[in-house]
Parts: structure tokens; C-alpha cells; sequence
């Protein structure tokens, strides 16, 4: 795949601009759901996406093919994420509050899995608790835990992809997952036993 992404890289640099269109095609919905998860916001998401790529197309040529594409690729989108939330000065977004649709604002739905409503409720009233835990996590830790879990990355590949030491990859996210557990213990969903959450390849 590096060599593949490496090929139409240089494709693009010769102006071959269905190269370009083919690494949008097979990126875009991964850095959406980076931004998505990231900026909470679907407008925003979508136009940071937008950035990542305009960007990318202005500095391929800094591109190193002896690396991943998608490490480069991930990394721009990251930075422009972090920079965006530092800017906005603000991050959470309840999970309660209205989005803006055609008709006016209207209240976040989340799709059921199930039929028991008690099920329901409690997956809910998880994923809620999740969506602020994770929102409330500083935006260095929060794309670590994304790149983890969203997109299954192992520590090497996240360390390639922000550029940062391999030790504090796997700090960030010994201390992401345990910030993560003091909110659920201060909302009464788990209980302190004390340890520590520790994390598996």
C-alpha cells in the first residue's frame, strides 16, 4: 500500500490530477471520522476534511515516499484538528444539544440497536457519558485515543503518524484511559478499585 500511495503521490506531482482524486477517494472517509470524532461537529468536520486535503495538495511535494502516506496524511489532520479546537476555545459539545437542521434546530438522535428500551437507555446513557469523557480529554490525548480505538492503530503507527516518541504515545494513553475512568467513577458508573486501566496490544 506505501508503495501503491507512493506511485500515485508522484502521479499527482506530475499533474495528473485522477491520481489526487483517487487518494481523496480512498482517504476521505477516514479523515472525516477523524475530524468527525475530533471537533464534534458535522459542518466543521466536513470542512476540516476539506482543509486536510487542500492542504495535503499544497505541500505533497515535502512528502517522503520512504514513510506511509497515510502516517503524512494523518498527521496534517491532527495538527489542523488540534488547532482548530484550540482556536474554538471549547471542548465539549453536549450530546444533548440541538444541531441545526433544514426545519430549525432539532435534538440529536441516536440510532437504536435494540428493542429492550431499558437496554436502550443504559447503552444512552453510556455512549453519552463516553462522547463527554472522551470530549473532555486535553485534544493531545483525544486524537491518541481515536487513532487507538477508532482507527486501530498500533503505538509504532501512532507515534509515526503525530511524530512523537513511542514512550509517549503509550503515557498519553495509560493517562487518557485512567482520566476517562475518573469521570465514570465521579458520575457513579464504575466503581474506584483503585487500578489502574491498563491497555493490550
Amino acid at each position: 500500500m506505501k508503495h501503491e500511495d507512493a506511485n500515485l503521490v508522484e502521479r499527482c506531482l506530475k499533474g495528473d490530477g485522477k491520481a489526487f482524486e483517487e487518494l481523496l477517494v480512498k482517504y476521505r472517509s477516514p479523515v472525516f471520522s477523524i475530524c468527525m470524532r475530533m471537533v464534534r461537529n458535522h459542518s466543521d468536520a466536513e470542512d476540516l476534511a476539506q482543509d486536510v486535503f487542500i492542504r495535503t495538495f499544497n505541500v505533497l511535494d515535502r512528502y517522503n515516499p520512504a514513510y506511509p502516506f497515510s502516517s503524512w496524511l494523518y498527521r496534517i489532520t491532527s495538527n489542523l484538528c488540534i488547532d482548530f479546537i484550540r482556536r474554538r476555545k471549547s471542548g465539549i459539545v453536549s450530546i444533548d444539544e440541538p444541531v441545526a437542521g433544514t426545519d430549525g434546530e432539532m435534538s440529536r438522535q441516536i440510532p437504536a440497536d435494540t428493542v429492550n428500551p431499558d437496554r436502550e437507555m443504559e447503552n444512552r446513557e453510556m455512549m453519552e457519558m463516553l462522547d463527554q469523557a472522551m470530549a473532555a480529554l486535553p485534544e493531545h490525548y483525544r486524537i491518541i485515543v481515536i487513532l487507538r480505538h477508532q482507527e486501530q492503530l498500533s503505538y509504532e503507527e501512532i507515534s509515526d503518524n503525530l511524530g512523537i516518541p513511542l514512550g509517549t504515545v503509550k503515557a498519553r494513553i495509560h493517562r487518557a484511559r485512567n482520566m476517562i475512568k475518573e469521570i465514570f467513577v465521579q458520575r457513579g458508573l464504575v466503581e474506584d478499585d483503585g487500578a489502574a486501566v491498563e491497555d493490550s496490544e
